[in-house]
């Protein structure tokens, strides 16, 4: 049974259902679920509460998760493959970062295992947008296929790169960025 299923959503509801349009194809057995988004539907305003459910995540181990740290920083998490489908997600975080002007961001890709050129591209947007905003980018925890990727585009000469995120929070913090 798929979560529309579950909570009757019309069509509307369906188009603004966050779980609906990324597990809309999961031919599990959903029967059993209590999760409050399953129950009611969730939008993408929503995810904050979603990345804190285990199911949610269990069912979407490789996803990005967007938070804001006591000091204002975003901090983007992101697991898995960075593909062409996540790219797009991170394409509509640039577009509401750089609308809430927020020119501090901290991409953390320590538990990314592959990484697409569609998402090379992207983190090369981020630096463009912090810097036009008068902030500052930087990547932590870019290992292995990740590492080599950034090595061979030779982003790892201009985008700055930190070991750990009490690094990458310095680094930002240390450029004497301000919120404009």
């Amino acid at each position: 049974m798929k979560c529309y299923e579950i909570t009757g959503c019309g069509e509307e509801r369906q188009k603004n259902c966050f779980v609906y349009k990324n597990f809309r194809n999961n031919t599990g057995d959903m029967e059993n679920i209590s999760c409050w988004v399953l129950k009611r539907g969730a939008s993408s305003k929503d995810q904050k509460k979603c990345g804190q459910c285990p199911y949610y995540a269990a069912m979407n181990e490789q996803s990005i998760t967007v938070r804001l740290d006591e000091r204002e920083n975003v901090i983007i998490e992101c697991r898995g493959t960075l593909n062409t489908v996540r790219s797009a997600a991170l394409c509509k975080v640039a577009d509401k970062l750089k609308k809430d002007k927020k020119n501090r961001v901290i991409l953390d890709l320590s538990s990314v295992t592959n990484i697409y050129s569609c998402a090379l591209s992207t983190i090369v947007r981020f630096h463009l947008q912090c810097e036009e905003l008068g902030g500052a980018f930087v990547i932590v925890g870019a290992t292995g296929y990740v590492m080599v990727a950034l090595k061979t585009t030779s982003l790892d000469r201009f985008i700055k790169q930190a070991k750990n995120l009490k690094d990458a929070r310095s680094a930002v913090e240390s450029a004497g960025i301000t919120e404009q």
